[in-house]
């Protein structure tokens, strides 16, 4: 087994017993940030906002292990958009404990001429290639530009990936490779679906793939594209292509058991497949219109419709119809909805998913909404098909007796206010443990409003890309991206940001996996969201992780689930244009592969955990030509260790200094340095922090 560089520690995923029911969390109330979006965010850029302060009083979490990597770095990008709002299907985990990890992936900047999908494969122990390790990915998978990757496995020992190709132009189809022995041989491509041009839809043009593979021998492939133009203004129309000879012959239709209305709603990349056996779902999610789910239980031959959500104004003409208005500054109405999400299947062929929320208010008519960043406004939601129809019902305050009264616009609002001024505490669903995952709680949000930092979002909230995952004896877990306040923060030309992590939350069975199909309790399993961090922020080459875009393999066996990320040191992206384009140089983006082994027995706290003395630390001047100093901010007094590395992980330079309360600036002498980019890594009483400058 391959390890990065400088990975000592094991990787804390941990967890406690499960408790019986889900603790209630409690935090003050902050002050949302407002953003305007129109109905083509899909191929849109990010925006990065202001983020107000909470004081949360819930404890920190306890003590945890899992699996002992530092995780794998599969492959480097310069192209940093992965996806712009549901992940599409990226990892496999074969029954024999091998692994397939795709990514859109290129280095060409600015127009990235040689972007496709990106292909690592794990055989048991090792990666074929490591990003790290002097045998970097050698390029794209296919023969042309394509882009967004989905990846699902091919007959018996098989893999595919499907990808769009010529987008924005008459050339524009859904290309697939696809090699019958999976990480060996050539692939065996270009293959291409043919447009539906008998349907009668304007362009004809797929993209945007999402695909899986069903079936005894995963021989039956499903593809669900979007027909969209490349400014993403036109009417979008979804179809359903399925295959029943291995990509032979293909059959399609426009999407199942959808009425016209609920279809042209939804936009590029607003669904999620999965598929386990001969059970096939779609989750369809639109701020626009209701949310669906669509399973088959005979390999696509025939479908049923469960609505996930109803929207109130589903079914309205937001561009005409004035009942649809809500918010703005004279109208406090507010609609709290499902923006993006992913699904996977038991063994008993029950559908899971896990939503991120948004807030939103209409105040124009048109395709455009207004949403909000805001702690009360945040979280990731649990679903199943016990659920069925989402509904907010009446809810009584436990504290105080405060009522909030029915109404379908909060459906799924996860935080309630209290009768105390500023107090928001999430609320107590009648069927308990749907909120999953949210921004963790921790002392460090004492200071945000008068640091007035930042952080990057992505078209959605701050607890963002939710990707979930479920073993053969039916334990969920569910990784998102949240931004996180214990780590050092981003010194941006406009001030700090925060870092993103990704967390992952894991939910016990709530029945016994072998049962008959639908013999299903009404309650799911106990939740526990202690915050489990996926990558080890305290390892030199995690401490800078700007952490987005995760994705998972939908279905694993005893509990050894798998997780990928992007990841570099800017927070923003660089791939886009205009005012879209947050980053102004392309950077390093690393696709790390992570494996996570839940311990449930977890481990005690001691009662006199170990103090960080640094309180804050920076350093200056940056560049640097001969010498620095490295400021800290200390609690206590203590012994300090200052190590610096190259690029290469190579250790160049090392001093020891004594710290006192209060500030200190201890120097180093660079001028032995040779130009170039370095980092310094300081520890005192077992905490560090690490740092990036430039040498002139």
């Amino acid at each position: 087994m391959k390890k990065v560089l400088f990975v000592s520690l094991a990787l804390a995923v941990g967890m406690t017993g499960f408790a019986q029911r889900a603790q209630q969390q409690r935090v003050k109330a902050d002050k949302p940030v407002c953003v305007k979006v129109d109905r083509s965010h899909a191929v849109t850029g990010t925006e990065e906002v202001l983020f107000s302060g909470f004081a949360p009083t819930t404890a920190a979490p306890a003590t945890y292990r899992g699996d002992d990597t530092g995780g794998w770095a599969t492959m480097m990008t310069h192209y940093d958009i992965q996806s712009n709002n549901m992940m599409g299907n990226r990892m496999v985990r074969f029954d024999d404990g091998t692994l397939g990890v795709t990514a859109t992936w290129g280095q060409a900047s600015p127009g990235y001429s040689d972007r496709g999908t990106g292909y690592n494969y794990y055989d048991g122990t090792s990666f074929v290639w490591d990003e790290f390790d002097g045998d970097p990915m050698p390029g794209r998978l296919e023969a042309d530009k394509t882009g967004w990757p989905s990846y699902c496995q091919y007959g018996t020992d098989g893999e595919v990936v499907f990808s769009h190709q010529g987008f924005g132009s008459s050339e524009t189809k859904i290309c697939y490779y696809y090699r019958e022995k999976r990480g060996e041989g050539d692939w065996q491509g270009p293959n291409y679906i043919p447009n539906p041009e008998e349907l009668g839809t304007p362009a004809y043009q797929m993209t945007w793939p999402r695909a899986v593979a069903s079936g005894p021998n995963h021989s039956i492939l499903h593809v669900v594209a979007a027909d969209q133009d490349d400014a993403n203004t036109s009417d979008c129309y979804l179809y359903y292509n399925r295959s029943t000879d291995g990509g032979q012959t293909w059959t399609t239709i426009r999407m199942p058991e959808l009425t016209e209305t609920e279809e042209l709603r939804y936009s590029a990349e607003d669904y999620a497949l999965a598929a386990n056996g001969n059970t096939v779902a779609i989750m369809l999610l639109s701020p626009f219109t209701h949310g669906t789910l669509l399973k088959s239980t005979d390999n696509g031959e025939t479908w049923t419709k469960t609505r996930i959500w109803t929207n109130p104004y589903g079914d309205l003409d937001w561009t005409t119809d004035e009942s649809t208005l809500f918010g703005g500054e004279d109208d406090d109405t507010r609609m709290y909805v499902p923006e993006s999400g992913s699904i996977c299947i038991d063994n008993n062929g029950m559908v899971h998913a896990a939503i991120s929320a948004i807030r939103i208010d209409h105040r124009e008519l048109g395709w455009s909404y207004y949403y909000s960043y805001s702690r009360t406004c945040d979280g990731i939601f649990y679903w199943d098909e016990n659920i069925g129809t989402v509904v907010a019902p009446t809810w009584t305050c436990p504290d105080d007796g405060y009522v909030m009264e029915s109404d379908p616009m909060n459906c799924f609002r996860m935080w309630w206010p209290t009768a105390q001024a500023g107090d928001y505490i999430t609320r107590n669903w009648e069927t308990d443990n749907h909120l999953i995952g949210f921004i963790p709680p921790t002392d460090a949000f004492e200071d945000m409003e008068t640091d007035n930092l930042l952080f990057a979002n992505y078209f959605q909230n701050s607890s963002i890309h939710p990707s979930i995952s479920v073993d053969d004896k039916g334990t969920i877990a569910v990784a998102y991206s949240t931004f996180d306040p214990d780590r050092d923060k981003y010194q941006g030309s406009e001030g700090n940001y925060y870092y993103r992590s990704v967390y992952v939350a894991f939910i016990e069975p709530g029945y016994v996996i072998g049962d008959a199909t639908g013999d299903w309790t009404d309650i799911p399993g106990n939740v526990y969201y202690q915050y489990v961090k996926l990558q080890d922020a305290d390892d030199f080459l995690h401490s800078m992780d700007e952490a987005i875009y995760v994705t998972t393999a939908a279905n694993t066996t005893n509990s050894e689930f798998w997780f990928a990320y992007q990841a570099d040191d800017t927070p923003g992206i660089n791939a886009r244009t205009g005012d879209s384009q947050t980053q102004s140089q392309p950077s390093d983006n690393i696709i790390w592969a992570q494996k996570v082994v839940p311990d449930y027995e977890g481990l005690s706290v001691g009662e006199n955990p170990a103090v960080n003395p640094m309180t804050s630390t920076r350093i200056y001047p940056n560049p640097v030509v001969d010498q620095m100093t490295i400021e800290v901010n200390a609690a206590q007094a203590s012994e300090m260790s200052i190590s610096v590395f190259n690029l290469m992980g190579q250790k160049v330079m090392d001093k020891n200094v004594s710290i006192n309360t209060g500030i200190n600036t201890p120097t180093l002498n660079t001028s032995s340095l040779s130009s170039g980019v370095y980092f310094v890594t300081v520890k005192a009483n077992g905490f560090e922090n690490t740092m990036k400058f430039v040498v002139k």
